[in-house]
């Protein structure tokens, strides 16, 4: 980036007003109109040479160039030096932001809230958490008012595990100030708490429809595509977790396997993640589309491609571009494989399940009409490593073990499993998940279980490792405890592959459906309980060989039949679409 200045005549007072004005439209991210106030408040023209692919950022830090000298020359301007700092965080130069930031704070008490708020959310990048909500907590405290104070806390209690207080703020955010993305992040972490029930969660994905999504069924158009019931059709999957990402173990198999002479398959990756994973899958993908800033303008992509089936592979964990749905660029829209709960959307057609998952009975609670396959996905593990005997067998003792997100567990989860640990006096418990190696999310496991009379000798804790160092560490374990009402889902089936049996509590949401799903495919009901008393007695110690008799289990039942799930999927969405063809002839 080169800026080459001229200078030019310009009045005070119309310098300030401009330099003002640059602020706020930096603030909003309007940096070409920000580049031409500062340019005018400094009585220059700024002359910004890039390429096209790279204009907008080089623009935002031209101008972000020019604010900073406006703020050399003039460093008690509270505004300049608050909208500095959050360029500078923008820009994710934080070393920059934090002194720009904190001197605006200094000169206006009034830009407090504001300044934490930014404080809070670098903090939380930068994984400091409890920093993070201490600032999230003192930009509350100075203005009780301001929407994204809340969100900055519940991010932080988030990553903390604190799940009820991260909802409880996010409820309180979109009390102030509605937002789909914040109110799919509440919908999302509803499933971590106990107390959620299927007609609770029903009606807050309902609540979203009706504040986002409903108001766009005005622009909703007719769709031109061919309704002929047996014709090739074009199937769209719309995801942002196409990177290493749990994922990337179920749906390769589908494009891989895909009848290519019924179906042509499209690919939308929406978002910003990728890595090496990302590029050696879309390798595999006839037609990719990768869209990292989208939000709903996928639609107009999948709609350009005539798309007959657009299946949604994430649910609200999507972000922004979930609300590309509520467009209904497809005749027949699904929600698979992604968040194991109703969408809320009355734009989405079907939800793929499988006999236990969603929970037979729950089905009105669900805004999609439900199909059900006889597996609701294909699992392909990461490697094949081979078994380790039951570690039991060396020490003398059982050591139980989970290796899900810690958001999972609750203290719910931590009383029912110091029950069990109370029950084999000798026994250990092993918990390995990113993040279960920081003191600050130790810590409160440790009380929790030691309110329950469990010493923290007896809780061993592991952070993250490379996969097959992931997976050897199922070697550490005899059993596998499953939390609820949030089950596992790939570490379940990783916990199967290493011969690893996994008790499981089946509830009524979807998600707590999960364990049971995975474990009555494998034949291996026995492990699902339907009561606490019954997870206690599930958790028996078996017998010694029973690792080769788990994996083979796995190996051949339908979650490993990559070839038979693609065929009953594909019969789900030819089924699907004889239905809407029907419907077209019907109306005529």
């Amino acid at each position: 980036m080169k800026i080459r200045t001229r200078k030019t005549p310009k009045h005070a007072r119309t310098r300030l007003a401009a330099a003002h004005l640059g602020c706020r439209m930096l603030d909003s991210h309007r940096y070409r109109e920000a580049l031409d106030c500062f340019e005018r408040a400094l009585g220059q023209t700024a002359v910004v040479t890039a390429g096209r692919e790279c204009e907008a950022p080089c623009v935002q830090r031209a101008a972000t160039a020019l604010l900073a000298e406006m703020v050399s020359q003039k460093p008690a301007w509270a505004t300049g030096q608050f909208s500095l700092g959050y360029a500078y965080e923008q820009l994710r130069d934080y070393r920059r932001a934090r002194p720009h930031l904190e001197k605006a704070m200094s000169l206006d008490a009034a830009l407090a809230a504001r300044v934490e708020s930014l404080l809070s959310n670098m903090h939380w990048n930068e994984g400091n958490y409890a920093a993070g909500l201490a600032c999230a907590d003192r930009a509350i405290q100075a203005d009780p008012g301001y929407g994204f104070a809340h969100l900055a806390r519940a991010d932080c209690c988030s990553a903390l595990c604190r799940i009820t207080e991260a909802c409880q703020s996010r409820r309180r955010a979109i009390e102030l100030q509605p937002h789909p993305e914040p109110h799919s992040n509440l919908l999302f972490e509803m499933n971590f708490l106990t107390d959620t029930t299927p007609e609770n969660l029903f009606a807050e994905a309902c609540r979203w429809n009706s504040l986002y999504a409903a108001p766009m069924a005005a622009r909703i158009q007719p769709h031109t595509n061919a309704p002929d019931p047996e014709r090739r059709l074009r199937v769209g999957y719309v995801s942002p977790d196409l990177c290493n990402h749990a994922m990337m173990r179920f749906f390769p198999p589908v494009i891989e396997h895909h009848d290519r002479s019924r179906f042509e398959t499209f690919v939308y990756a929406v978002g910003s993640k990728s890595d090496d994973v990302t590029e050696q899958f879309r390798r595999s993908v006839d037609n990719y589309a990768s869209m990292p800033g989208a939000g709903p303008e996928f639609a107009e992509r999948a709609r350009a491609d005539g798309i007959d089936i657009l299946v949604d592979l994430a649910g609200h964990t999507m972000g922004r571009a979930f609300l590309g749905f509520a467009l209904k660029p497809a005749p027949v829209q699904v929600s698979w494989l992604g968040l194991l709960s109703t969408t809320g959307l009355t734009a989405m057609d079907y939800f793929i399940g499988d006999a236990h998952m969603p929970c037979p009975g729950t089905e009105h609670l669900f805004s999609e009409k439900l199909y059900r396959l006889r597996a609701e996905s294909c699992y392909r593990p990461l490697a094949d490593v081979p078994l380790a005997p039951p570690p039991c067998l060396e020490r003398g003792y059982v050591t139980f073990g989970s290796f899900n997100n810690p958001r999972k567990i609750a203290r719910d989860v931590v009383k029912l499993w110091s029950a069990i640990l109370h029950l084999a006096p000798r026994s250990r418990l092993l918990l390995k998940y990113r993040g279960l190696d920081t003191e600050a999310v130790q810590d409160r496991y440790r009380s929790w279980f030691l309110e329950d009379g469990i010493v923290p000798e007896r809780i061993r804790f592991l952070g993250a490792s490379l996969p097959l160092d992931y997976l050897r560490a199922f070697g550490e374990i005899d059993i596998a405890l499953d939390p609820f009402p949030y089950n596992g889902g790939t570490t379940t089936l990783d916990s199967l592959w290493m011969g690893v049996p996994v008790v499981t509590l089946a509830g009524r949401l979807a998600v707590q459906r999960s364990g049971a799903s995975v474990l009555s495919a494998c034949g291996l009901n026995d492990l699902v309980a339907h009561t606490p008393e019954q997870y206690l007695a599930d958790t028996v110690p078996r017998i010694p060989d029973l690792r080769r008799q788990v994996r083979q289990a796995l190996q051949s039942s339908p979650l490993m039949d990559e070839i038979g799930l693609v065929r009953s999927v594909e019969n789900a969405y030819r089924d699907m679409w004889r239905a809407w063809c029907r419907a077209q002839v019907e109306r005529l």
